[in-house]
């Protein structure tokens, strides 16, 4: 909880320069003697952030136990691991009355895998740790925010070839691949929550509270595309070699137009396209029509073959499709 308190401005010297004192806890808190320097910051709004120099988070590092007698689960302790992470603890320490078995150790390996940059460092009878190996300040944001945009590009394109080959082997690899990009999308919001608690880092990184929250949805609408691709994946393994027919044919040309909103609208939010961004509600509109009439052709005829995959094809594009707006949003935030 934030404590406020209210300081008197005196005026000192000659050239009436006006001054505050610091809270005497605050300065005992953080080892601030009179010889000593602070910095200073002024946010966007026109208020001032008093930080004690050098900061460094690492010598803060947050911790967390679970018990994880509460949680019975894979499912539910993979939650709860899960918050942790992303609530940005650097320590999590998961405990044990009995010792662990073998298939709850398997658990937890199993989730830790799925946290980029943490790592089991610590393993007892009745205590596993998990450690962040990462440095908070060493991670490259916009590099990871980068990979995963052009991933998440590729298994597009990459569902494209599968569905014109009917190449199954390239649908499961699309899986796969679907998990690193959850990794990357986990591990930016955790840094983007991280740095909101230390509003130095947050300087460092050049962001502001609202960059953050335009990253936030950025990356996360990013894995709800890759998550509508896999969607998407699924349904070809599962009703394999639709027929080459002509709504066939219209649902490939879709997604490749979808494909390329796809490409605008991230490259609008990357490198500041505005007038990309402003497109886009329109090239959604124009692809949102499109499906409509393919599937008004599809009802058409009776008994198709292909036609169960061919509509979950159909909506897992619109959804793409619509995920573009608020992509376009906060691109638009960010560039004007």
């Amino acid at each position: 909880m934030l404590k406020k308190q209210t300081r008197k401005l005196v005026r000192w010297g000659s050239s009436n320069t006006l001054i505050i004192s610091l809270p005497r806890e605050w300065t005992k808190k953080n080892n601030l003697t009179s010889d000593q320097e602070v910095s200073i910051l002024e946010n966007p709004d026109g208020s001032l952030l008093i930080l004690p120099s050098p900061v460094t988070p690492e010598k803060n590092i947050l911790t967390a136990t679970i018990d994880i007698q509460k949680y019975p689960t894979k499912e539910f302790l993979d939650q709860i691991i899960q918050t942790k992470y992303l609530s940005g603890n650097d320590l999590i320490t998961i405990t044990s009355k009995q010792a662990f078995t073998q298939t709850r150790y398997q658990e937890i390996t199993q989730i830790a895998q799925n946290l980029l940059g943490f790592e089991i460092t610590s393993k007892t009878p009745n205590q596993i740790t998990l450690q962040d190996v990462m440095s908070i300040q060493q991670t490259n944001l916009t590099l990871l925010i980068r990979i995963i945009s052009r991933t998440t590009l590729e298994l597009l394109e990459n569902l494209i070839q599968a569905l014109e080959e009917n190449n199954t082997t390239l649908a499961e690899a699309i899986i796969q691949s679907r998990d690193n990009i959850y990794k990357y999308h986990m591990r930016i919001v955790r840094q983007l929550r991280k740095a909101l608690q230390y509003p130095a880092l947050l300087t460092q990184m050049e962001l502001t509270a609202q960059d953050t929250l335009d990253y936030t949805t950025y990356v996360t609408t990013i894995n709800d595309i890759a998550e509508n691709i896999e969607t998407m994946s699924r349904a070809i393994l599962k009703y394999p070699h639709p027929p080459k027919n002509k709504h066939h044919q219209a649902t490939v040309e879709l997604i490749k137009e979808t494909l390329q909103l796809l490409q605008q609208v991230t490259g609008a939010f990357l490198f500041h396209k505005v007038q990309d961004a402003i497109d886009t509600p329109s090239t959604i509109a124009k692809i949102k029509e499109q499906k409509r009439e393919t599937e008004i052709q599809i009802d058409k005829e009776t008994n198709l073959p292909g036609a169960i995959t061919l509509q979950i094809i159909l909506d897992a594009t619109e959804k793409i499709a619509e995920a573009a707006r608020p992509i376009a949003q906060a691109a638009l935030r960010q560039s004007l």
